[in-house]
């Protein structure tokens, strides 16, 4: 089944470049607008250095925020741990009355 997709996928992409060269050779005004479409479609895309830089972005924010994350995490179990204590002392009382 895998070959059989990857074998219509090559089929599709050797028919679009079959007709992309069809286009280029028949008539001029047609390359300069292929060529336009082209250029507008690689224009709208973003560029690796933009792709990289908000990668890495996220990857910051995401730190970031795993570490807020781990400091929130520690004040609740200190705060956690401190009511405990609170608790065992105020039960240890009880009993010594």
């Amino acid at each position: 089944m895998a070959q059989f997709r990857q074998g219509i996928l090559i089929g599709l992409l050797l028919s679009m470049l079959l007709t992309v060269a069809i286009a280029l050779t028949l008539n001029d005004k047609r390359r300069h607008q292929l060529r336009y479409r082209l250029e507008k479609l690689r224009n709208e895309f973003p560029g690796i250095g933009q792709i990289k830089q908000s990668a890495q972005e996220a990857a910051n924010r995401a730190r970031e925020t795993g570490e807020n994350l781990g400091k929130q995490v520690q004040e609740t179990a200190d705060k956690l741990a401190q009511q405990a204590q609170e608790i065992l002392s105020t039960v240890h009382q009880t009993d010594k009355e």
